[in-house]
């Protein structure tokens, strides 16, 4: 009987030794889960893609800024010469492109039509020659030249004789002379305009007369049918290329003056006025301070009690009295060794999920690098 009650004695106690692991585990299992982080918050680096000299700057390390508050200021005078001139020549094309959709003015078909029927008249005239009214009036002009000459010829040779003995003056004498050269070389002239109207117009320049008519032909139908699809097109290329060239400036004009991305809190200012800052260097670091979290790292055994948008709450060494409301807002997708710097109840776990837990800071009382403790339920 003795050696009965030591055997159930000792199983008693092991059934009780096997319970209190169990125990343990159903108790961790059920009661909230606790892990220490610090807290991190978004840092902004603000640069400019243009540089430049620095003309001003608006904030000052430790400042809280809204978003949209200016920063710093790059002198940009060549750039807003530069837009100021693309912009012209944007209303340049614009102006073009509107004349080839609307097609040519009345004026100028009228023009084209008023030319062409010119130049046809012209091409007429030198294909048919001279008409037999020209060649008469030619002649009766020659005819007239040519009896004035001969008058002018007879008076002066009567006339000679007479100044020889002073029975006229030289004066009277010259005025006959230059009557003798005069109608004689008006004879010649109206000899001439009759030959040439005899002769007709010359080959090359009834060639000539025609080269002019088919192009006033095609200038008039180019007016009367208006511009190709293709001009049109190449025009509204030109304009689209002329307005992303002013797009382009207004987006570097636009980098000139740098403003606050979010709320945040100005950490460092590396510039002053009159500084020459070159392209894409970081000029001034932020930190967006309602984007707060602290990073736990969980053990694998716990990941199932998870879940995005689980609510937490926070506290931290500096206000031990007042906890903040979080939630989890990212939980890593694969595992990692747990780092030095961070402790978990049990040392035995070495490969951890990162969870981002999210802080509500209405205050702005939390700052980064802050000792925080996570409880999670």
């Amino acid at each position: 009987m003795k050696r009965k009650w030591i055997i159930v004695v000792i199983v008693a106690v092991a059934v009780l030794l096997a319970a209190v692991p169990v125990y343990r585990w159903l108790n961790a299992r059920s009661g909230p889960l606790v892990y220490s982080g610090t807290i991190e918050t978004r840092e902004m680096q603000i640069g400019s893609k243009i540089g430049g000299r620095v003309t001003s700057v608006s904030v000052e390390e430790g400042q809280r800024v809204p978003a949209g508050s200016p920063l710093v200021s790059f002198e940009c005078n060549e750039l807003e010469a530069e837009r100021a001139q693309a912009q012209a020549a944007v209303d340049q094309t614009e102006a073009d492109y509107s004349r080839l959709q609307r097609g040519n003015r009345p004026q100028e078909i009228a023009q084209a039509d008023a030319t062409l029927r010119e130049r046809d008249a012209m091409l007429q005239e030198a294909t048919n020659g001279p008409r037999p009214q020209e060649l008469r009036q030619a002649q009766a002009d020659y005819d007239a030249a040519k009896a004035d000459a001969v008058d002018a010829a007879s008076t002066y040779a009567r006339m000679k004789p007479l100044v020889e003995k002073d029975v006229i003056s030289r004066q009277q004498f010259d005025g006959y002379t230059a009557q003798r050269d005069g109608t004689a070389q008006r004879a010649e002239s109206a000899r001439q305009k009759l030959a040439l109207l005899r002769a007709g117009t010359r080959p090359e320049d009834i060639h000539a007369a025609a080269d002019r008519y088919q192009e006033a032909l095609a200038s008039a139908k180019l007016m009367h049918s208006g511009y190709r699809r293709q001009d049109i097109d190449a025009g509204k290329g030109r304009l689209v290329q002329a307005l992303a060239h002013v797009q382009e400036l207004d987006a570097r004009l636009k980098e000139a003056n740098l403003v606050a991305p979010a709320d945040a809190i100005i950490e460092t200012v590396s510039v002053r006025p009159g500084d020459l800052v070159p392209a894409n260097q970081i000029v001034m670091t932020m930190l967006e301070s309602d984007q707060l979290w602290v990073k736990v790292y969980v053990p694998e055994t716990d990941l199932s009690r998870l879940q995005i948008g689980q609510s937490a709450k926070v506290t931290v060494d500096a206000l031990r009295q007042r906890q903040f409301t979080g939630h989890i807002q990212e939980i890593a997708s694969a595992a990692e060794f747990l780092p030095r710097n961070v402790q978990t109840r049990d040392d035995r776990e070495h490969e951890v999920f990162g969870v981002k837990v999210h802080v509500e800071n209405p205050d702005g009382i939390l700052k980064s690098g802050m000792s925080a403790t996570v409880r999670l339920q």
